[in-house]
Parts: structure tokens; sequence; C-alpha cells
């Protein structure tokens, strides 16, 4: 047994001071004020709030698709050092493409030897793997309404054919942007930002959600990028979103300063519509870093793409710092609207007999983000230098103290799949 004694717990609704109790399963015992069991370890929280484990539901952990920028092991070490005790893994675009029974399967079991943390994997949706992405049984699919140079894209018809065949109770997540659109663009600018505007967004963003609501079926719509497409979510019952965190930090002002590493897909907007996101964040938000790592010479060809699994819950400790967010409204949506929007299995905040996955954070400490203390195998962040508040002082995945604040204590292939629950 395992007490956490003297914290304040953060869950979405209020902030209470209270224990927790761990037992020997990794679960949730008790929560209560002056706790006590005779032989219990005891872990002094005083002065700490204690927040559900981060669920980061979009990140390209790129195993075994190129091992030079990211694997399982470094991506979760970088998600515990971030607050992330839980992550949903992309399918890979090729080497070989999660597109087919064999390569989700080999990928699952790589994920079980080296991940450190708790983990879920999206099939793909190719054009034409409609049957294998049912049989698959997988708990969600991914699919790319434009082109991504890999068998990991889909035409509108295709598209329309998932929807159809894909169970209707488990969510398709859409990478919205308008491949037509964006193949006319590209015949009058250069500029990355304006071939990919928000409008191709807007476009097939919409067209995913009016589909779906022709099935009565799960969709969410993936790193959305302005105001429009929020309110278009929100029309749908059965549609959620995620925003990325960097299209709420960073905006097309500075993309002088980061050069070739600003490049992402869906690419950096305007202040306009960075303030947009912000105002409409809401209590059906859910906040996914698309954590997408390139070597900086991959960047420098032009590769797209951010790290973010581990910058995801700092940026939104610091957001509550500067008055923009609450701490109940971070516990909202970096962890308990994932795990509802996702059905994922005993990974739903502070309840008895939930996962014990805590963050314990010192909300008076200021520090400074680096590509160092972030811990990807890429070593680089568009964060590099910046200063802010929220210290993470220990993670503890299931009970078990996974990052002391320093360094990963969690070993290769102590992370476990997470069900979900249709």
């Amino acid at each position: 047994m395992i007490i956490i004694k003297g914290g304040k717990i953060v869950s979405p609704f209020a902030i209470i001071a209270a224990d927790i109790a761990i037992d020997e399963n990794g679960k949730i015992a008790h929560i209560g004020r002056n706790i006590d069991y005779k032989g219990a370890e005891v872990v002094d929280a005083g002065g700490l709030h204690i927040l559900p484990g981060a669920i980061d539901a979009h990140v390209h952990f790129r195993d075994p698709e190129d091992t030079s920028k990211e694997d399982f092991s470094t991506g979760s070490a970088s998600a515990l050092a971030g607050g992330v005790t839980t992550i949903i893994d992309m399918p890979n675009y090729k080497n070989p493409a999660t597109t087919t029974l064999e390569a989700y399967a080999a990928k699952r079991a790589i994920a079980a030897s080296k991940s450190r943390c708790d983990y879920q994997l999206r099939f793909g949706a190719s054009e034409t793997n409609q049957r294998e992405a049912e049989e698959s049984g997988a708990p969600s699919l991914k699919l790319f309404l434009t082109d991504t140079k890999s068998d990991l894209r889909c035409s509108n018809e295709a598209a329309i054919k998932h929807f159809k065949t894909f169970s209707k109770y488990r969510p398709v997540c859409v990478h919205a942007e308008d491949k037509a659109r964006i193949e006319e663009r590209q015949k009058h600018y250069h500029a990355h930002e304006k071939i990919r505007d928000k409008i191709a967004s807007q476009i097939a963003c919409e067209f995913a959600l009016k589909e779906a609501a022709k099935l009565d079926r799960r969709v969410h719509i993936c790193h959305v990028t302005t105001g429009l497409e929020i309110e278009l979510v929100r029309r749908y019952p059965n549609a959620t979103h995620e925003v990325n965190p960097a299209h709420l930090f960073l905006s097309t002002d500075d993309l002088k300063r980061l050069g070739p590493l600003g490049k992402i897909n869906p690419p950096i907007r305007d202040k306009r519509e960075v303030a947009a996101l912000w105002r409409l964040l809401g209590d059906d938000t859910i906040i996914a870093s698309d954590h997408a790592p390139h070597l900086i010479s991959h960047k420098m060809d032009g590769a797209p793409g951010f790290p973010g699994v581990g910058t995801l819950l700092p940026l939104m400790l610091n957001a509550v710092h500067d008055k923009r967010l609450t701490l109940e409204q971070v516990a909202r949506m970096c962890s308990c609207n994932p795990a509802h929007a996702f059905k994922l299995a005993g990974k739903c905040f502070f309840e008895i007999n939930a996962d014990a996955d805590f963050v314990l954070v010192d909300m008076k400490k200021k520090w400074k983000i680096t590509a160092e203390n972030r811990m990807s195998k890429c070593s680089w962040t568009p964060f590099e230098g910046k200063e802010v508040y929220g210290k993470i002082e220990g993670v503890y995945l299931r009970g078990k103290l996974a990052y002391d604040g320093e360094k990963v204590l969690s070993e290769p292939g102590e992370g476990k799949e997470v069900k979900s629950v249709f």
C-alpha cells in the first residue's frame, strides 16, 4: 500500500486537499483526509498539486518505421518526463505502413516490449483496406483526407466506405485537409502555410462531419487549427476534436524564427486563428500533441512535424500560471476528455479502482524547456529555452513511480496496452 499525503487533488470539477491510497495492484483504493494504513509507504506531497496522468491521444513514435527519429522506448520516456502516462500511437506511413493485419500485430509486439508508459495503437485507413481495418479489432482508425506520399491516405469515396464498414462506436480519427484544394493552390503558392490554408482544413472537416452524421457514427477531428472547425464539430453530437499545443502557443509570426523547423501539417496559423482557438477551448476540448519527431537534418529537407509529447502538459500548466486556464480545465482537456472519448478502461481520473496514474506538480517552480530534458531522440523542440511554471516532481504509472522529477524510472516493456470499452 502507498499513501500520497498532503497534496491538493485536481479533478475536472474541483481542487481538494486529500490523501490517496494505492493498493498492491496499482489501483486507487481510497481517497480522503488523514488516510492511515499500517505499514504503508508514505509519499509526502505537501505543497504539490496532484493531477491525473495526461493522456496524449495523438503521437507518432516512428517504431519500426524510422527509429533514428524516435522509438517506443525514447518516445515513452519523453511522455513520462512530461507527465503523460498513456499515449495513443498513430499508424506508420511506410516500412511498413500500419494498414495491414500483419503490420498492426508486429507493431503491437514492439510496443509491448519497449514502451515505458501505457499505450494504445491506431489502425491506418488506406484506399482499399476497409475489410482489414474492421477485422483488426483496433479501438480507433486513422484516416487522412490528403496525400501523405504513402498508402496511408483516402479519397473521399474511400473515406465514406471506411465510415460505413468500421464499427460506428469506434472513432474514425480524421486528418482533415482537402486534397483537391491543396493541389490547386500548389500551382499558385510556394509558402507551406499558403498552400495548406485554413479553408483546406475547413472543407475537409465539414465533409467528414457530414458523412459521419449520415451514419450516426463516431468521428474525431484531429489537430483543428481554426475556430470555425471547432464550431463545426460542436454541431454534431457524435463528434470530438483535439487541439495541438503548437497551434495554441505558436503563430505565423514564429515562422521566421523557426525557419524549416516551423513546418507542420496542418500549418501554424495567424494570430487571429490562435486567438479563436483559445476563445473556443471548452469542456469538450482534447489537447493532443501530434508528436511527430524528425531529426533536424530531415527538417532541413522539408519534413513536416514537431516533437511535442514532452511539452504538452508543461505548456498547459504554464497557461494556468498565466491565468489563461484553470488547473481543473487542464485535468479535463489533457486527461479526462481523451479517456472518455476513446473509452480507455481504467483511465478515468480519480475513481476507486481506477489506475493510479498521477502527476505531482509544484506550480510555484519555474524551469526551462530544453530538448535535453524532454528526452526525445530527435533532440530539438520549437520551445527550446522557454521558461515555464509548473515543475513536474513525480509521475506515477499504475501506482509505481515512473519519473522522479529528474530521470525516468520506468523500464522498456513496463507500459501496458490499454483496452477500450465501447
